[in-house]
């Protein structure tokens, strides 16, 4: 059952998180939380924005994960026949090792994001499959050989589906057929025998709907709170079709990425879109979540308080399930997001930390979830605290005494935070014991 946080819960920490920016900006990064709850917590990151070490520092605090963007596309690492240019992927890989933190290799196959060589090229079936078994071989072994170990997941194929259920008509589908998804995933697999392979992709009404226009196909409905069963989206049914047949075929295929970039009021319903993966015996993930809000209302305390509830409905949703260990927001700061804006200034803000780098009441909601997943600390408080208190208290949400930690940050604001972190348990507490 998705632990979904009381919508008063959710305001009254945009309120806290309004009124005391100060203590916040004291808090723990999300990490720490992460760690303690056993799940792969991540961004998507370009190779550009490291050069700026706030958002280095960012990256370092809050997550243990990080996704490559159009670094690994095939345009970028393969531009010509047989030459490859592994310098900018190489930086964000080499980031994630130097800080101890796992890479989510975004992605090997796609329809676009491809050299002019391949797309206007002359092949047979035979051919072009050749170059597709060399590249993701080459690929995926260099980082299997330089950086054993960082690179544990690939979106090995990604966005192969049109609205409809049908496959793309890719360079790849026109020449070798079908087959092509195959190939893919056992080149991979064969380069790489520990990663886990993906196929990557989105199902949300609005995106579903613009990526429609966008290949003047018709418009088919996609995935909103009330369509959340894949039966009911063309798209989802074509994807369970083909994934179901490389599953049955043997083809080392380890699991799906939910791509959920959020641009509706009416979000899908995770754990109920995800049933169809779980029932085939794969894995799922969360690959490239956000939240954009409408550009009037990026402060807005009641949007805030919508964006944090999806973030952690989202993130309740995957470490309460079985399947599904790793969760990747695209991108952590409004200043400095992954991808240039694609609504033409109409919505924005769409991440957990704002532009001036400072927590959004995203950031809180998600501390919350990550808190409640941690394993129990051990009982050590005082007698005088209710036994629901100590069921859910967590190494993160103890409250120690101040300490001078050489910053200026002194003992009076020391007593305020752990004030403050009580009255947020003591809230929590109170509403889940309400729910029970």
């Amino acid at each position: 059952m998705i632990r979904r946080l009381p919508l008063a819960l959710i305001v009254g920490l945009v309120a806290l998180a309004v009124s005391a920016p100060a203590a916040r900006a004291q808090d723990p990064g999300l990490r720490s939380a992460a760690d303690a709850a056993g799940i792969e917590f991540g961004s998507a990151i370009t190779a550009g924005a490291l050069s700026d070490e706030a958002y280095r520092n960012l990256l370092i605090d809050n997550v243990n994960m990080v996704s490559t963007v159009d670094e690994l596309d095939t345009a970028v690492v393969q531009p010509q026949p047989d030459v490859y240019d592994f310098a900018r992927a190489d930086e964000v890989v080499d980031f994630a090792a130097a800080n101890d933190m796992t890479v989510r290799g975004h992605r090997l196959v796609t329809s676009d994001g491809l050299p002019d060589w391949i797309v206007n090229g002359t092949w047979t079936a035979e051919t072009l499959a050749e170059v597709l078994r060399d590249h993701v071989t080459t690929v995926v072994s260099h980082y299997a050989e330089r950086n054993p170990g960082v690179v544990t997941q690939w979106d090995v194929v990604d966005e192969a589906f049109l609205p409809d259920g049908t496959l793309r008509n890719s360079i790849w589908r026109q020449v070798i057929g079908d087959d092509y998804l195959q190939i893919a995933f056992e080149a991979a697999s064969a380069a790489d025998p520990s990663a886990q392979l993906f196929y990557d992709d989105f199902y949300d009404d609005l995106s579903v709907t613009q990526d429609a226009v966008d290949n003047g196909v018709p418009i088919v409905p996609g995935a909103t709170t009330e369509r959340s069963s894949c039966a009911d989206v063309a798209k989802c049914v074509g994807v369970q079709a083909a994934i179901a047949a490389l599953v049955d075929a043997g083809v080392p295929i380890d699991g799906i990425g939910l791509q959920a970039r959020i641009l509706s009021p009416n979000p899908l319903d995770v754990p109920q879109f995800t049933t169809w993966v779980e029932d085939l015996g794969l894995r799922w993930a969360i690959t490239e979540l956000d939240v954009p809000l409408p550009a009037t209302e990026i402060t807005n305390a009641d949007s805030l308080a919508f964006q944090a509830q999806v973030y952690s409905d989202t993130l309740s949703a995957c470490v309460d399930s079985a399947a599904c260990d790793t969760f990747v927001t695209w991108g952590v700061t409004d200043r400095l997001p992954p991808s240039p804006d694609s609504t033409g200034g109409a919505f924005g803000g769409a991440l957990w930390f704002d532009v001036t780098d400072s927590p959004k009441p995203a950031f809180t909601a998600m501390q919350t979830v990550l808190d409640a997943s941690a394993p129990t600390a051990p009982m050590t408080s005082s007698p005088s605290l209710s036994d629901a208190t100590i069921a859910t208290a967590t190494p993160s949400t103890t409250v120690e005494p101040a300490v001078d930690s050489g910053n200026d940050a002194g003992p009076t604001t020391g007593l305020l935070i752990g004030g403050l972190a009580l009255v947020v348990v003591a809230g929590i507490v109170f509403a889940l014991r309400r729910r029970r």
